[in-house]
């Protein structure tokens, strides 16, 4: 608003960012009718961002892939609580596909037509971390050349998914907090208060409550994070899911080089269930990426494995040379029931019943083969 209008000062407005440019007195009207328009105008710049993100995920969207019941459960327990607004946090080791899962929960939801907003804690310092998620004033700080509406603001009304959480400073985590409890924010540099609508998902690869325990993540902030936990199991607690994964990455990337590949053979597949998969599910799609790439005919053959899981695998799946079938079928059976107990997280009672054997029979079989259940 000004009292002096001219040309060149309107011009001079508009370039240093004003939305319009009205003389003094103003018409109470026709402000507030450009307040509405600058703030639709604003409004729909971002949700067309959004909108595009989600139309180039909705078209190629990744799936949780998996028939295991540690996965079904998963799946199951999704379905319940994507359609609240229940606060999500998503545990998990590196590579598992915690994104996945806060896709599926967002899409899944009410809010599945509004902002779906990711920020990775773990790549911005404290101080872009801040402006990034509340965003910033104009000369909040050096080279803060123009207002920037942070990713909060940006989620209004949609899902903002935090991930790595668990890389958040003590100073972030005390805002984090309040934002979460007040649903209202103000903007760095900024004095005016901003009200938002938002469901929080946060994920992360660490332990929250040991992390709590050592002292550095907020005891209330855990709390207040924690309400619905899902864990999502490591590869190697899962392994009649490689099969599947495999088969599923073969023939997606298959399609995406115009190849025609066939799923693995029983003995790749048993190399790859010997395996550990450090990186998971992640490391687990890399690998079949690299075997489709250099792969010449339609089949994938046990030469082109690489090494170390051919070494690691045959070391768990095959019995020793000169063994004979009475011991080749102990230690088969030994290891069987160390891969569950594994899965299960050594509880002898959900082992036994994963592998459907009695519970007093499978002590007997874990005092017999000398397990160790610490």
């Amino acid at each position: 608003l000004t009292a002096e209008g001219s040309i060149s000062g309107a011009v001079e407005a508009v370039r240093a960012g004003a939305f319009t440019y009205l003389l003094k007195p103003a018409d109470i009207n026709e402000l507030i009718f450009n307040v509405q328009r600058a703030f639709e105008l604003y409004s729909i710049k971002d949700e067309n961002i959004i909108l595009k993100q989600q139309m180039l995920e909705k078209s190629g969207r990744k799936l949780l892939v998996g028939n295991s019941r540690k996965i079904e459960e998963i799946r199951s327990k999704i379905n319940t609580i994507a359609k609240t607004d229940t606060t999500v946090l998503i545990t998990g080791e590196s590579g598992t596909g915690k994104e996945i899962l806060a896709n599926m929960v967002h899409y899944q939801s009410g809010r599945a037509d509004k902002p779906f907003v990711r920020v990775n804690c773990a790549a911005l310092t404290e101080s872009l971390l801040e402006s990034e998620l509340f965003g910033h004033e104009k000369g909040a700080f050096t080279g803060a050349d123009k207002t920037h509406r942070g990713k909060f603001e940006i989620a209004n009304n949609g899902t903002i998914l935090l991930d790595e959480i668990g890389e958040l400073s003590m100073n972030t985590q005390a805002k984090l907090l309040r934002v979460l409890q007040e649903r209202e924010f103000e903007r760095v540099g900024g004095s005016g208060t901003l009200k938002i609508n938002f469901r929080l998902i946060a994920s992360t690869n660490k332990d929250l409550k040991r992390e709590v325990e050592m002292g550095s993540f907020r005891n209330d902030l855990y709390y207040r994070i924690n309400v619905m936990p899902i864990r999502l199991p490591p590869l190697r607690e899962r392994k009649e899911d490689i099969a599947v994964l495999a088969d599923y990455f073969i023939s997606e990337l298959s399609k995406e080089m115009n190849k025609k590949i066939s799923p693995l053979s029983q003995e790749a597949i048993e190399i790859f269930r010997g395996y550990d998969w450090p990186g998971n599910v992640r490391e687990l799609r890399n690998i079949v990426e690299r075997l489709v790439v250099m792969s010449h005919t339609s089949e994938i053959n046990l030469s082109d494995i690489p090494e170390e899981l051919k070494i690691n695998g045959r070391v768990k799946s095959l019995p020793k040379a000169g063994a004979s079938l009475i011991e080749s079928r102990k230690e088969f059976e030994r290891q069987f029931i160390l891969d569950a107990l594994s899965r299960n997280h050594q509880n002898v009672g959900r082992t036994a019943e994963d592998i459907s054997i009695a519970k007093k029979n499978l002590y007997k079989k874990i005092k017999e083969y000398q397990i160790d259940l610490n």
